[in-house]
């Protein structure tokens, strides 16, 4: 399986901004991008080397910040966004949506993917809390009162998710597909060869 240079562009992007959002350019709590990247990695990239996009990310920023004893949680859930990035990009899923442009079409799928998987990261991060750690009883009641707690950090993120994953769906098909010529720059300045 060959990584093409526009794939591994692409990949190289997602990790680098991924790993500066999550570390330094990190906006608020639980506002990420790693759920963008990984969606529309997997969306765009047909090869399965596109999940070095979340992992990339999330092993290069948690080595920076650090990880609390959930990180197989947090890093499995990512990896579900890719694995949701996957089946939006399936022909079945695209031809439910063929009537409708093409970016519009990017922007409803890239923003039921991120509201979908935000849910998904909160219900099972915070059964994760429940399990590794002991700031929760191990019972239902307990999960009840983590998922509670949680609430506060499901909001901000689900309006990031909302508004950042389709913003980078759009931007990507805009760029990678050639629309705003943006990769054809950097191949013919970086890729080239003189």
């Amino acid at each position: 399986m060959h990584c093409n240079k526009k794939d591994f562009l692409l990949i190289f992007i997602y990790i680098v901004f991924g790993v500066l959002t999550r570390t330094v350019w990190h906006i608020a709590p639980n506002v990420e991008f790693v759920t963008a990247f990984a969606i529309a990695g997997a969306y765009f990239i047909r090869k399965s080397y596109s999940a070095a996009i979340p992992l990339g990310i999330m092993v290069i920023s948690d080595f920076l910040i650090g990880n609390t004893a959930i990180y197989l949680f947090t890093w499995s859930a990512f990896g579900i966004a890719w694995i949701l990035g996957k089946i939006l990009a399936s022909e079945r899923i695209k031809e439910a949506f063929d009537r409708v442009h093409r970016i519009l079409k990017l922007g409803i799928m890239s923003e039921m993917g991120g509201v979908i998987f935000t849910l998904f990261f909160y219900l099972w991060t915070n059964f994760g809390v429940v399990v590794v750690s002991n700031l929760y009883p191990k019972t239902l009641e307990g999960l009840l009162l983590s998922y509670k707690m949680g609430l506060p950090f499901l909001v901000p993120q689900l309006l990031g998710n909302a508004l950042i994953v389709p913003a980078i769906f759009i931007f990507t098909e805009l760029t990678y597909n050639g629309k705003l010529r943006i990769f054809l720059w950097v191949r013919q300045k970086i890729w080239v060869r003189r």
